[in-house]
């Protein structure tokens, strides 16, 4: 709702036409002779909000062999790997830390005093305790939920904390840092996240079967009889499925990847879009109405984080049930 309200509070008071200026979009095309702003322009303009930003035109890290000139940010260069610090990690980090603080306070309050007081601290425990009996514990059982119950609550108020980063508009004095971002926006973010899960699912399945249980565990038992045709048979069938399954093991973590990072992209690109109609047309009749369609994707949005942290997290709980539960 911030987000929205004060994007219609900007709508209403700037003029209309100007906003393409202050991304360093000309507010013309010269070409034309018309005042009628670049709709390009604008619309790449917007779109940079979901952009990573480095704060240094030097990377910090290098991985391969110098190269001169040293590519800018985003070039793609197969030769080197270019590590840039950019506003999301910013998120990324300032969401861990978010987490941690407030988990701290509310590990320091229950010692001090095990009944819960204030709203804030029932709404966490709240979600902590649905994380735990609803999602975990429910899916996994209580013995395997003990084990990864910190990994998944983790999980599910990180991505929900830089869910919601993506809806606090760009302050003056945070804009030069172009924060608050969607960090997860960003597909290697995501990806970083799913990583984390389809290691938790290697290792938790290994421990808990053996390594040779676990991936011969991959393809189910296929049982034809003991004849000779019947043994051929059961190879070609187990030479078909063993690929299947691999397969359905790394496609695990690409679904993480790219259902969050699509999902809150999508969001996104949808409320820019139409800010960037209103001044494209350059409409005062359609400025209430897009700022008021806004101000609703705004709040479907705040659902949206929810919702995505949930089946982000939810789904990595099912993948690493099924590893440690191969029978189920």
């Amino acid at each position: 709702m911030l987000h929205g309200l004060t994007w219609a509070l900007a709508s209403a008071l700037l003029p209309i036409g100007e906003p393409g200026e202050a991304h360093g979009v000309p507010a013309q095309d010269a070409g034309r002779g018309d005042s009628r702003p670049d709709s390009a322009g604008i619309m790449t303009g917007l779109y940079e909000h979901l952009s990573p930003h480095p704060y240094s035109d030097e990377p910090w890290l290098v991985l391969g062999p110098a190269v001169e000139p040293v590519p800018k940010f985003g070039e793609v260069d197969f030769s080197n790997l270019r590590f840039y610090f950019t506003n999301h990690h910013v998120a990324v980090l300032a969401a861990a830390a978010l987490v941690m603080v407030a988990f701290g306070w509310l590990a320091r309050r229950r010692s001090d005093d095990p009944r819960p007081a204030g709203a804030l601290q029932n709404c966490l425990e709240a979600l902590v305790l649905f994380v735990r009996d609803d999602m975990v514990y429910k899916s996994i059982g209580e013995h395997h939920g003990r084990r990864f119950l910190p990994l998944f609550l983790s999980q599910f108020f990180c991505i929900l904390v830089m869910n919601l980063f993506g809806i606090l508009p760009n302050f003056d004095f945070f804009r030069s840092m172009h924060f608050p971002t969607t960090a997860t926006a960003n597909i290697w973010v995501t990806g970083g996240l799913a990583l984390v899960t389809f290691t938790t699912i290697l290792f938790a399945g290994m421990k808990e079967q053996g390594s040779g249980h676990f991936w011969i565990g991959l393809a189910p038992k296929v049982e034809l009889g003991d004849g000779a045709s019947m043994k051929a048979m059961r190879v070609a069938i187990l030479g078909i499925l063993y690929p299947i399954e691999f397969l359905g093991l790394l496609i695990k973590p690409i679904a993480l990847t790219i259902r969050l990072f699509a999902n809150m992209t999508g969001g996104h690109m949808a409320m820019l879009t139409v800010y960037g109609l209103i001044y494209v047309f350059q409409s005062y009749l359609l400025a209430p109405i897009g700022v008021g369609f806004n101000v609703f994707l705004t709040f479907l949005e705040i659902l949206v984080a929810f919702i995505q942290a949930y089946v982000f997290t939810y789904l990595s709980i099912l993948f690493v049930g099924a590893a440690v539960h191969p029978e189920h």
